[in-house]
């Protein structure tokens, strides 16, 4: 009778969690550079956790799904910001705090900073005002802002056959947003900031990121 013994794979252990921000307009690509640089970090050995907002488990989240869907226009922006907050208070207890608490590696898709970006161009908050009312959350590490222009990214959400016609995906929304993200680099907005051309090659892409997060994690 043959013994089999498994080779036990040591999973690397930081000096505490490290919270990784994405961020860029609609077609930016943080959805699939999320989801391509976590496989590779746990290649690495590294704990990882990928979490999004909205997120689609909140009711918050799913309130706030509906509304772009269903183009609720009784929604008030105020209510929206109000669902936002909530959505990512939920996110934090939920999924963030904890992974962070075990020492992982967290991928936020989107963060309070598209708050800022995305609800500051509606020319009813400013991006300042945004940013105090979200003053509750954990400050990431790490922000990763994919830039490319509004054509680009309109383009890339074509081709996914998803377009619609809610107002997050018109062009002149979209190169408010684009402006406002520019803006909030220049702020103080905790943890470190890197702003990424995004135009590129998608598999290049990856691993000019790749490279980017490992070097930041030897810090932990």
């Amino acid at each position: 009778m043959s013994t089999y013994c498994m080779r036990r794979i040591s999973v690397k252990e930081l000096s505490r969690g490290v919270l990784i921000a994405f961020e860029g307009i609609d077609g930016s690509g943080k959805t699939t550079q999320i989801e391509k640089i976590a496989r590779l970090l746990r290649k690495h050995t590294y704990p990882v956790t990928v979490t999004h907002e909205p997120n689609h488990n909140s009711k918050w989240g799913q309130l706030i799904q509906k509304k772009v869907k269903k183009h609720r226009e009784e929604v008030t922006p105020e209510v929206e910001l109000e669902w936002y907050l909530k959505d990512r208070e939920w996110d934090l207890n939920q999924n963030i705090l904890p992974a962070l608490e075990q020492k992982h590696i967290v991928l936020v898709d989107r963060y309070y900073l598209s708050n800022a970006a995305y609800q500051g161009a509606l020319d009813i908050f400013s991006p300042e005002y945004v940013l105090q009312k979200n003053s509750f959350a954990q400050k990431p590490d790490l922000w990763i802002l994919l830039d490319v222009t509004v054509q680009l990214g309109q383009s890339r959400i074509r081709e996914r056959d998803k377009q619609n016609e809610d107002q997050l995906e018109l062009a002149d929304y979209q190169e408010k947003v684009r402006q406002n993200y520019k803006q909030l680099a220049k702020m103080d907005i905790g943890g470190k900031i890197e702003w990424v051309d995004a135009s590129g090659e998608e598999e290049e892409l990856t691993q000019i990121l790749t490279n980017l997060i490992l070097e930041f994690l030897k810090e932990f």
